[in-house]
C-alpha cells in the first residue's frame, strides 16, 4: 500500500463518522448549497437524487415485534468509494453528477479520479466537511483500488469492464467492496429510485422490555413485600 492513497484512504474514514452522522437532512442540506454552481442537467440530477434519499432512506422504519419489542430500521453509509468513469458520450458528466450525489447522500466520503472528477470536486470541495471529497491521479488509481478500507467502487463503464472489476474486488482481502456499476449509456441504473441502496448498510436497533414470549407480567416479580 503506497503512501499516497494510504493517506486518501484514511483522510476519508477520518470524515466518514462526521458526514454519516449528519443524517440524510443534514447531508442534503449542505449538498443542496452546491446546486447552482452545476450545469443545468447536473443540477436536475442531483437534485432527483437528493428528494430520492429523502424518500427512500431518511425516515427509521418501524418493524412488527411479535413478542412486543420494537424494532427500528435505518440506514447508514459503508464507507469511502471510489466514483469512476471509463465511458465517453455527452452524459458522462451527468451520470457522474448522479453517483457521486448519491453516494455522498447517503453517508459516504468519496474519492473521484480523471479530469471530469477533479471539475466536479473543486465545486464540491469549498463546500463540504474537510476530507468528505477527494480527487487522485490515475497513477495511483490501481494501488487505491487495493485498499483495505475501500467500502465501494461506482463506475461508468461497459459490461466487460464491470465483470472484470468485480472479479477483482471479489479477489481482495478485508473490507467487502461493493461494485456498483452503470453500463448504459442512457443512465437505466442511476435513474432508478433503488439505485441509493447500493450505496448503504442497513441497521436495527432492538428495544425489548418484555420477557421471552412477550409475557409483560412477569417483569412485576419481586419479593412479596415489594
Amino acid at each position: 500500500m503506497t503512501t499516497t492513497h494510504t493517506n486518501q484512504i484514511q483522510v476519508a474514514l477520518n470524515a466518514f463518522e462526521r458526514w454519516d452522522r449528519l443524517g440524510v437532512t443534514g447531508r442534503c442540506d449542505a449538498l443542496r448549497k452546491t446546486l447552482p454552481l452545476l450545469a443545468e442537467e447536473q443540477q436536475k440530477m442531483a437534485e432527483w437524487q437528493l428528494n430520492n434519499a429523502q424518500e427512500k432512506i431518511a425516515d427509521k422504519q418501524i418493524m412488527p415485534g411479535p413478542t412486543g419489542e420494537r424494532n427500528e430500521l435505518f440506514s447508514q453509509g459503508r464507507g469511502p468509494f471510489l466514483c469512476l468513469n471509463d465511458l465517453a458520450g455527452e452524459h458522462v458528466s451527468t451520470a457522474l453528477v448522479g453517483q457521486v450525489y448519491t453516494a455522498l447522500v447517503a453517508g459516504n466520503p468519496i474519492i473521484t479520479s480523471g479530469l471530469e472528477g477533479k471539475r466536479l470536486i473543486d465545486i464540491l470541495q469549498p463546500l463540504l466537511p474537510e476530507g468528505v471529497v477527494q480527487n487522485i491521479s490515475d497513477v495511483v488509481l490501481d494501488a487505491l483500488l487495493e485498499a483495505d478500507s475501500l467500502a465501494g467502487v461506482a463506475i461508468l463503464c461497459d459490461m466487460k469492464k464491470a465483470k472484470s472489476l468485480n472479479s477483482r474486488l471479489a479477489a481482495k482481502e478485508g473490507l467487502l467492496c461493493q461494485l456498483v456499476a452503470e453500463t448504459s449509456d442512457t443512465l437505466a441504473r442511476i435513474a432508478k429510485p433503488n439505485y441509493i441502496l447500493n450505496f448503504i448498510t442497513e441497521k436495527t436497533v432492538s428495544i425489548n422490555t418484555t420477557a421471552i414470549g412477550g409475557n409483560a407480567t412477569l417483569l412485576e416479580l419481586g419479593s412479596k413485600a415489594d
